[in-house]
């Protein structure tokens, strides 16, 4: 899949959220105002980052008093949290579904351009997660529980294509080992790419697809323990 193809077909999430606003014309004002809220809080966000963000920057942008803020968020870091739930919620909502009649490698292939496309199109929006988690450290258990639920998801499908009936309790502690790891790995492998660059890893990265496919050769190296059959590619 063409790198513009992909990012043509990702949510913009800040995007999405201002489109929101323009489509609430006829809802309540309650709701109106919560939007323009978040709206302003993701612009502020993907332009200034979390450290910067400021209630009168938010409210300057969204065209309220600063009193209004105040009657939908305590202070900024709900605002964020709340604008991290609708990425987070959008990203469950679009993410690839139907793999089943897929190869392994190419479930895990398509759900890889799907992350990459996802973090290139958001990165600026992203960025600021490191200090608002600081702050707010109770957002990564959060997040360790996600990704422990998606970890166990996989397993399910891995266990499925293998076709084995059940695993010991230690083959599963093992196999969600594994795949808790893969997951750490390729959160900061996108991290790394689209967030937080290195200027030497940027020279080798050569395009999305580049990308998504080193990262699915990885992923089926750590939970096969080998690299996928040609044929299994274009099955």
């Amino acid at each position: 899949m063409p790198d513009n193809y992909a990012m043509e077909n990702v949510v913009y999430v800040p995007g999405l959220l201002e489109e929101r606003v323009r489509l609430a014309q006829n809802k309540p004002k309650r709701t109106r105002t919560r939007l323009m809220l978040l709206a302003a809080t993701a612009a502020e966000l993907e332009q200034s980052g979390y450290e910067a963000l400021t209630i009168n920057n938010i409210v300057a942008r969204a065209g309220l008093a600063r009193g209004t803020f105040y009657l939908y968020f305590p202070n900024r870091a709900e605002a964020a949290i709340a604008v991290r739930r609708s990425f987070m919620a959008l990203l469950r909502k679009t993410r690839p579904r139907g793999g089943a009649k897929l190869s392994a490698w190419q479930a895990i292939h398509r759900m890889n351009q799907f992350y990459v496309s996802f973090y290139a199109r958001n990165a600026r929006l992203l960025a600021g997660n490191g200090a608002l988690f600081h702050e707010r450290p109770e957002l990564l258990l959060n997040r360790d529980q996600v990704n422990h639920r998606w970890a166990g998801i996989l397993l399910r499908d891995m266990v499925r294509r293998e076709g084995i009936n059940r695993l010991t309790p230690e083959e599963e502690k093992r196999r969600l080992l594994s795949l808790r790891l893969v997951i750490i790995m390729a959160d900061e492998a996108l991290r790394n790419a689209f967030i937080d660059p290195p200027p030497y890893l940027s020279q080798v990265i050569t395009s999305h697809e580049d990308l998504a496919d080193v990262l699915t050769t990885l992923w089926y190296r750590c939970l096969y323990g080998k690299d996928p059959d040609p044929a299994e590619k274009t099955a």
